[in-house]
């Protein structure tokens, strides 16, 4: 029988990460399906997860591995009518496990993406998590750190028709090594499925702790995923350690160079659309005010901001963590960003 849909996620086998396998498993496990396929283009064929629906096929990337080119090569190799990627280091929830099989199961021809929040564990909360989703939900919207260090609306988490991707020319292969390609790719699939006008600053690529201080694309972006938070639809983050001098790493401030550069074009300089535009209703082509709307969402869901302010900022009396490697970094990853945070105020 032919599988409902595929799953992808890349991985990349490093000497420096030998134990990393056992998050793979997990990653498999969280999410599951008698009509699923894993994909998992890697640098290590030889693998094996013991489950029969896992495949693993050979990537070759060169010297710097490239999650663009992995997931483009597990399309190639999927058979399912839908298309689910996400990353290895991530665990799926119960509820957006329900959600993505009802999708399916509803048989929606025509759905556009879908595009899910994650949650980033601390390293404390990784060793020790036991499944609690809602618990470390609820945790990051009180304003506390202790078991999740942040969280990204827009992420590399999407659901998509196989057909579509495929239309769209997939992932872009100009970026290698760690960032970049998830959010161009978003850009496009936004373009074709347009929640509302782009707002003057959408070129902006400036990160922030709390989402009510998002700018740019990634504020643009989370219209589309807020909703899948208050909703349970989400997946966590395993931490683990990402070594400073790695060439996989590096990559990150000439991806960010690189997608600026992208998302900044004209309409003209982008050349035409590869398939129609099908516009989302979901906020009848309007943006409301960001953060106003955030806090309707989420209030509506039970969650008085008040007691719940962890997307605004910390719970008073937290203190935010801010190690010393931490800062080391991000100036030597991306000084422009780390000297531009140091003179910004801290969000209330």
């Amino acid at each position: 029988m032919t599988p409902v849909f595929s799953i992808i996620t890349p991985y990349y086998l490093s000497t420096l990460r030998p134990s990393h396998n056992q998050r793979v498993i997990l990653c498999i496990n969280s999410i599951h399906s008698l009509k699923s396929e894993f994909i998992i283009p890697t640098n290590q064929t030889s693998l094996t997860f013991g489950a029969s629906n896992v495949k693993t096929i050979g990537t070759d990337s060169g010297h710097i591995f490239s999650p663009a080119k992995a997931r483009n090569d597990a399309v190639l190799e999927a058979s399912g009518k839908y298309l689910f990627f996400m990353d290895c280091d991530l665990l799926c929830s119960p509820a957006l496990n329900a959600e993505v099989f009802c999708v399916l199961q509803s048989n929606k021809s025509k759905i556009a993406f879908e595009m899910y929040p994650c949650l980033y564990l601390t390293k404390e909360e990784t060793e020790r998590f036991d499944g609690d989703f809602q618990g470390c939900l609820e945790s990051f919207l009180r304003g506390e750190n202790h078991r999740v260090e942040g969280i990204a609306l827009a992420s590399s988490c999407l659901l998509m028709n196989r057909e579509w991707f495929l239309q769209l020319g997939g992932f872009d292969e100009q970026f290698v090594g760690h960032g970049g390609e998830d959010l161009e790719l978003i850009d496009r699939l936004t373009r074709h499925y347009p929640i509302g006008p782009r707002p003057a600053d959408y070129g902006l690529n400036i990160k922030a702790q709390h989402p009510g201080d998002y700018q740019g694309f990634r504020r643009y972006f989370s219209y589309y995923a807020l909703p899948h938070l208050f909703a349970g639809r989400f997946l966590v983050h395993q931490w683990h350690p990402r070594p400073l001098t790695h060439p996989y790493h590096k990559r990150r401030a000439g991806n960010d160079q690189l997608l600026e550069q992208m998302l900044s074009r004209s309409e003209a300089e982008r050349g035409p659309l590869k398939g129609p535009v099908v516009p989302c209703n979901d906020l009848d082509g309007e943006l409301p005010d960001f953060r106003e709307w955030m806090i309707r969402l989420q209030e509506e869901a039970g969650y008085p901001v008040q007691e719940y302010p962890g997307l605004l900022r910390w719970q008073d009396g937290i203190k935010p963590k801010r190690p010393l490697w931490r800062k080391v970094r991000k100036l030597y990853l991306n000084p422009r960003a780390f000297f531009r945070d140091m003179f910004k105020p801290a969000s209330r």
